[in-house]
């Protein structure tokens, strides 16, 4: 079962100034941050329901004319394109850490 989403990001923050994601405490940027979790938190759940994903920020997320065939709205822009599909083959779980005990040197 292939398949893929587009994520974008559109806010209204209704007559605040929001400053450029350069300004780090700026809420374009807390906007950008949220998405991005949100997107995180997608691919965890797809992983958990058996399906492999991959997030992508290729250039075609940025082209107007892929704006303009999925039909953005003025100032939505895009945060990636999350691919996601039954996989044909799964790794296994990586070995458990040592405990900080097993790992740690004391010296007096």
């Amino acid at each position: 079962m292939p398949g893929w989403i587009v994520v974008t990001c559109k806010t209204d923050h209704g007559d605040k100034e929001v400053k450029s994601m350069d300004v780090p405490s700026s809420l374009a940027r807390e906007d950008y941050a949220a998405c991005c979790c949100a997107v995180q938190n997608l691919c965890l759940s797809l992983h958990n329901a058996g399906l492999g994903s991959k997030w992508g920020t290729g250039g075609v997320n940025f082209d107007s004319n892929f704006h303009d065939i999925l039909g953005f709205e003025e100032g939505e822009y895009c945060i990636g394109t999350i691919w996601f599909g039954t996989p044909t083959k799964t790794s296994e779980a990586p070995p458990k850490k040592r405990s900080v005990e097993n790992v740690m040197v004391r010296h007096d």
